[in-house]
């Protein structure tokens, strides 16, 4: 019998329509296949402040940024958590503000700066809906993010509804309810299934970014003394942490 997973779900918009909608079939499936724990954020209303571009979690530490009384929960509860998921709609063919600004007080955990060793074996879902095109404008982003953190797998689902208001999801004729909601269990299957296997090797992209990284803090090419320490403390100078 599979163990307790341990999941943190991070909402991009306070608005409980068509992609809380789904997120919440999501969860739903994944708990009728194992017991699962799920700690929701909403945002911004768990991460009310704009990253202002201060600094301090570069220079000086994440727990000294201006909005740490926000930012270091989440981030304990990420790095507990066996997988994350991302909820966001498409808004004006992007993610929403709310969750790039949170991916901004984040971005001290990129593999160039501070990567964190519990991240290398995390798995992640990005889940975003939109009423009308582009359906993966919203996953690219957060994507990008989540492999610059080092992410072990990273996998997502957009889904185009064709409805003219983001909060009817219950208006959708039943045969495309059906569908979509079909989609998702299958999505939510799919994933809890990836989260109990064995990690997989690392992405090369994630590779390449450590390797790059690590020969510019030797040659000087990255000059920030607090990543500098930090790597020393790892021992990443000199040895490979995905192995």
């Amino acid at each position: 019998m599979n163990e307790q997973v341990k999941i943190v779900l991070i909402n991009g918009s306070p608005r409980k329509g068509n992609t809380y909608h789904a997120a919440k079939l999501f969860l739903d499936e994944m708990a009728k296949l194992g017991e699962i724990d799920c700690t929701e954020y909403y945002l911004p209303c768990d991460l009310p402040e704009f990253c202002i571009g201060c600094g301090n979690c570069y220079d000086i530490g994440e727990d000294k940024c201006p909005h740490a009384k926000y930012t270091i929960p989440i981030l304990d509860s990420m790095l507990k958590a066996d997988a994350l998921i991302f909820a966001t709609p498409v808004f004006a063919w992007q993610t929403t503000g709310a969750m790039k600004n949170f991916l901004d007080h984040f971005s001290h955990l990129f593999l160039v700066h501070r990567a964190r060793e519990e991240v290398f074996s995390k798995k992640a879902f990005i889940l975003s809906t939109a009423t009308g095109g582009l359906k993966n404008s919203a996953i690219k982003p957060v994507a990008t993010n989540l492999k610059l953190w080092g992410i072990n797998r990273v996998y997502s689902k957009g889904l185009i509804l064709n409805v003219m208001h983001p909060g009817t999801w219950d208006l959708m004729k039943v045969k495309r309810k059906e569908r979509f909601e079909k989609t998702i269990r299958n999505c939510a299957k799919s994933f809890y299934r990836r989260v109990n296997a064995k990690k997989r090797p690392p992405y090369l992209f994630a590779r390449v970014i450590f390797y790059v990284s690590r020969s510019k803090l030797k040659t000087g090419g990255n000059n920030r003394a607090y990543d500098k320490s930090y790597w020393d403390e790892k021992g990443w100078i000199k040895s490979n942490p995905f192995n």
